[in-house]
């Protein structure tokens, strides 16, 4: 007798949404495993108790070898996954050179100078007087850890809980002492005689709370899969949407999303709904009634979500994949397209924030005033990948992602009563990867752009909507904005703009793996970046170059346990970096050579 094999449904998505077709090489630790779906019938329990009774005491069918037979795992049961990081790095000359000791304003790079050399420390009246200031520091270091667990809880075979859940997450170590500084220690008045670290608390001794819920939802998952609650969301190489799930990533795209997923004659359709703003609520210190309550959809964030696309997921789909890949040698081809729709009518005033402040954090209900906003956008969003092994020792990926965000503001101002100043959103998007193996030495390219905004104001911190062009009103938001989780780099994007944005790049890599196995690795690893801007205008130098960095990995990495790198960032900046004060013709500071070393021990679980 031969126990019948039950049909396998399509894994869980790869970090959520609509999720990750092509998720990022560099994928998710706590990847969520393929389950088998429910039965199609019920007399595969019939035949396994029959199996158990044939196999008696000794737990073996005999034959000519003997077949254990693995009892039903009992429900709920839990999977465990998650890591564990110690992150360390040191900047030099990362503020480039272009701060001025006790001026303000001045800097071109988001890595800030040294404590000494603000203003308070250099304006003559510190008990070190012009002594603190100096051009020779330029260096700041600190490290930080992460303790990320990510399990499932599964309720029964069609019935799964997941949550994520971040501990000190990212942390400075040193950064939350127990002294009387910060209202823990009375009696250590000086932090210098302070011997124990305290958990931090938001609003006691740090920002953030020491334990942070970053995702938590249900899935059903009968014939088709159900997912609601707050999940990660990525898509394609992660320039849109990007879940975060690399050990070295600091952020992650969570939403609070309704999600079914769906297989038609062999393309994958999901549709979401997602609660990206709620507005106003009844959510108060003095609330009595247990359930806060929306106070209306007038000034609600809606987002429709649709994704189709083609790529395997289930257990079933994964192993069929890997015969025809890896054995057969024939092409692999996967491609998504998806589209996101969302839109708002009435804002909630930021005078009702500052009002809350104001009053210990309850709110006023007939002081909520909404504003008129009619903003929508609308961002497609195409995925493309081609693979193919030429034998078993070499093989090449091409991958490709493009987005594009259209939409429209009808009033950006707070004060409607003003006018109604609009804005209209053209931005676009792209990213290629190719990668060519052989043997043990890979080399690749990276290439892609972002458009960018004549404004004045460059990167992250840059307010599209609000900015101005020669004094008039900056009607076009065109600055495509990469996600932050999507890396290329150790400096010049990562941390000095702080994300891809009004750029094109080109960035060839090779990388050597002295092992032959696929479990562990050790190997080095050379990068090459040049950038350089779309919109000159937009850079603090009024320059299109960005600059040119070469980044070395050193790295030992045993898969899905332990990960040990060394890395190096050596950028040259250019001219878009150099200090010039808004309207100035005249160059103030040039910017200058910076490098980084960073390190990083993953225990992975």
């Amino acid at each position: 007798m031969r126990l019948r094999r039950s049909p396998l449904a399509p894994a869980l998505l790869a970090a959520a949404l609509v999720t990750a077709p092509g998720a990022h090489a560099q994928t998710a630790p706590e990847g969520t495993p393929t389950l088998p779906a429910p039965a199609e019938g019920g007399d595969e329990v019939d035949e396994l108790e029959q199996l158990l009774e044939q196999a008696g005491e000794s737990g073996t069918l005999g034959g000519w070898e003997d077949r254990p037979v693995e009892r039903p795992r009992a429900y709920p049961w839990i999977e465990h996954h998650g890591y564990f990081r110690f992150r360390a790095d040191l900047f030099y000359n990362g503020h480039l050179g272009t701060v001025i000791p006790g001026v303000p304003g001045t800097g071109t790079s988001a890595i800030p100078a040294p404590i000494t050399e603000n203003v308070v420390n250099n304006d003559g009246s510190s008990a070190f007087g012009d002594q603190v200031g100096s051009e020779d520091a330029s260096t700041i270091a600190y490290a930080n850890l992460r303790l990320r667990y990510a399990p499932t809880i599964h309720v029964a075979r069609s019935m799964r809980i997941h949550a994520t859940v971040d501990f000190l997450d990212n942390v400075i170590l040193g950064s939350t002492p127990d002294y009387a500084g910060y209202l823990v220690r009375p009696d250590v008045p000086l932090v210098a005689f302070s011997g124990a670290a305290v958990p931090p608390t938001s609003g006691v001794n740090a920002f953030q709370d020491g334990v942070r819920v970053k995702e938590a939802y249900a899935e059903w998952q009968p014939a088709f899969l159900l997912r609601v609650g707050r999940q990660a969301s990525h898509w394609g190489l992660g320039i849109l949407a990007n879940a975060g799930r690399d050990i070295d990533d600091d952020f992650g795209d969570y939403t609070d999303r309704a999600l079914l997923l769906l297989k038609l004659y062999g393309v994958y359709v999901a549709g979401a709904w997602d609660y990206i703003y709620s507005g106003a609520t009844t959510a108060d210190p003095a609330e009595f009634f247990g359930q806060p309550k929306d106070l209306g959809q007038a000034d609600d964030v809606t987002q429709w979500v649709l994704s189709v696309f083609q790529r395997p997921l289930s257990e079933e789909e994964l192993a069929q994949r890997r015969v025809s890949f890896t054995e057969n040698l024939r092409p692999a081809f996967d491609w998504g397209l998806y589209a996101v729709y969302r839109e708002q009518d009435f804002d909630l005033s930021t005078l009702a924030f500052s009002d809350v402040l104001n009053t210990g954090g309850r709110r006023n209900f007939d002081q909520l005033s909404l504003v008129p906003r009619h903003a929508w956008a609308f961002i497609p969003d195409l995925w493309l990948r081609y693979a193919k092994r030429f034998d078993y020792f070499s093989g090449i990926r091409v991958e490709l992602e493009a987005a594009a965000i259209f939409g429209e503001i009808d009033n950006v101002s707070e004060d409607a009563t003003v006018g109604t100043p609009s804005r209209s959103i053209q931005q676009f998007g792209a990213a290629l990867e190719i990668e060519y193996d052989r043997n043990d030495l890979s080399i690749g390219l990276d290439a892609g752009f972002a458009s960018g905004d004549s404004a004045e104001g460059f990167g992250v911190e840059d307010r599209p909507v609000l900015s101005d062009v020669d004094g008039a009103p900056n009607r076009d938001v065109t600055a495509f904005k990469f996600d932050r989780n999507y890396r290329i780099d150790l400096m010049l994007f990562r941390e000095i703009i702080g994300t891809i944005t009004n750029a094109v790049y080109i960035k060839p890599y090779v990388k050597y793996d002295l092992f032959e196995s696929v479990e562990t690795a050790l190997g080095a690893r050379l990068d090459l970046l040049y950038a350089r801007a779309l919109e000159s205008e937009a850079t603090p130098g009024n320059d299109p170059f960005l600059g040119l960095e070469a980044d070395l990995r050193l790295f030992y990495e045993e898969k899905d346990r332990f990960n040990l790198d060394l890395e190096a960032g050596f950028l040259l900046p250019g001219g878009a970096f150099d200090y010039r004060p808004v309207g100035a013709t005249d160059l103030i500071r040039e910017s200058e050579f910076a490098f980084t070393i960073q390190s990083r021990l993953t225990l992975l679980f």
